[in-house]
């Protein structure tokens, strides 16, 4: 179902139609206007853990350390969701976030009870919301949740302020990260779009038409426009999706349609775009992943089948029109353009770092680099004992046939047993290189905490667009 998110005004509201704005649209202010080499920072699924006794910080203050010292000269970070645990309340994205990451603030507020103006950013935050974003819990912890939350809400009533109130819908998300739209009185609001909506994206449905976006400008104004949206740096387009709303069948009520329509609409408009170097997508589910409570289930499969399916879509538009194209695609005689339709797609949910790669899927999906990035929060989890092929059952002239679809290329996450278990958790370092012949390099980082205290290693780096094709892989059964 898609949620009413707090702060936001609908898409298509009078006032954003009238101001000429595209409200799922965004330009970094400090973002080049050529094709310069730049790096970012990908983590996920950040569960700030416990403070247990012998620690000696708790994880999430330790984890943020190494990730920092890591971040160089990054013009900015992508959160994949699942900010805080268990649900996304005041207390927690204070506590479990924006305390051990101060050093990204321009200051950290003082209390839980924050309002949307007060949390800036002083290098970009671009994050998706994830399920625990939205409060979207199994009914035990739910109803604990909504005990504490109504316990909570009672004592504020007495002047005392625990935190642990909002989340549900993503209330506490959107006023951490979203723009505040809907509490401004008219007069304010036209103010507000004036000042902070006036940026161009050059993309207007006129020619030589510009369309008006927010103007993200870290240290000032770090607001986002909507639950998803878009934006380009250095040649690169970013979609970041909120999967939550359309991780079912396609007839659910509330399914997401307009979004999975919008996404199809700007990867041809990119693909349009002169002098874009990379398409980047990232959401919150994983289509593709070894994990072993993710794998398998539904909500993975059906995000899967839906990002295929606009994948295939945007192919064959931009198949159909091909024809001012034939430099940019090489050989004319060829039905479809060799590159994929995306060089990369990040994801988490899955609690682990996993570098996936499709085979032939028979779709505009394959041969594309998968990178799940939800081993950035304490609790994390194994591989599972099935290996590391992903497998579909196909049906091909009358027969049923089992086929490798993805395979796992890097797994780190929960490793060994007992006494012999090893904890990895992790993030990335993204390079982009628009002048040389590998454009994308990724940076695998781990940390681990040893007898002397927490230590990052930097994993081999990983090459963007290395997948071959190759004939299909046959199996007799699924695992």
């Amino acid at each position: 179902m898609v949620p009413k998110v707090p702060l936001q005004l609908p898409l298509q509201h009078p006032k954003i139609v009238n101001a000429g704005i595209d409200q799922t649209r965004l330009v970094i202010s400090d973002a080049p206007s050529g094709l310069v080499p730049f790096s970012f920072m990908v983590m996920g699924d950040t569960d700030s853990g416990a403070c247990h006794r012998g620690d000696l910080a708790p994880f999430a203050t330790a984890f943020a350390d190494q990730f920092t010292q890591q971040m160089g000269d990054s013009r900015f970070l992508i959160h994949t969701g699942d900010v805080t645990y268990p649900v996304g309340s005041y207390q927690n994205y204070w506590k479990g976030f924006l305390e051990p990451y101060q050093s990204l603030l321009s200051h950290l507020p003082s209390t839980p009870n924050y309002q949307a103006d007060d949390v800036v950013f002083n290098r970009p935050l671009l994050p998706v919301p994830g399920n625990h974003d939205y409060a979207d819990l199994p009914l035990g912890p739910r109803l604990w949740q909504g005990l504490l939350r109504g316990v909570c809400d009672r004592l504020r009533h007495l002047g005392i302020d625990l935190g642990h109130y909002g989340g549900q819908g993503g209330e506490a998300y959107a006023r951490t990260f979203l723009d505040d739209l809907q509490t401004r009185s008219p007069h304010q609001l036209t103010d507000h779009l004036a000042s902070n909506y006036d940026a161009l994206t050059g993309s207007g449905s006129e020619p030589n038409n510009f369309d008006r976006c927010l103007n993200y400008r870290p240290g000032q104004f770090t607001r986002l426009p909507n639950r998803y949206y878009q934006f380009r740096y250095g040649g690169v387009d970013f979609f970041a999706l909120d999967s939550n709303t359309w991780n079912t069948i396609s007839t659910a009520k509330g399914f997401d349609q307009p979004q999975l329509d919008w996404l199809e609409q700007s990867l041809i408009r990119s693909w349009e775009t002169p002098n874009t170097i990379g398409r980047i997508v990232y959401l919150h589910h994983s289509p593709y992943t070894t994990e072993s409570s993710r794998w398998n289930q539904p909500e993975t499969l059906w995000v899967r089948k839906h990002l295929r399916t606009v994948f295939n879509q945007v192919r064959t538009n931009i198949t159909e029109n091909r024809t001012n194209q034939q430099a940019r695609w090489g050989d004319s005689d060829s039905d479809l353009p060799p590159n994929p339709v995306v060089d990369l797609v990040l994801s988490g949910h899955a609690h682990c770092l996993e570098h996936m790669q499709t085979l032939e899927t028979e779709s505009a999906d394959a041969h594309i680099d998968w990178l799940v990035c939800g081993g950035s929060g304490a609790s994390l989890r194994r591989q599972r004992e099935a290996g590391s092929e992903v497998l579909e059952n196909i049906s091909s002239e009358g027969k049923q046939h089992t086929r490798v679809v993805a395979s796992s290329k890097l797994y780190a996450g929960v490793h060994g047993r007992s006494t012999k278990s090893q904890v990895f958790h992790s993030f990335l370092r993204i390079e982009i290189q628009p002048h040389q012949l590998q454009k994308l390099l990724v940076r695998p980082f781990v940390v681990s905490k040893q007898m002397s205290g927490w230590k990052v290693n930097a994993l081999k780096p990983i090459e963007i667009g290395q997948a071959k094709k190759q004939p299909p892989i046959f199996r007799r059964k699924a695992s």
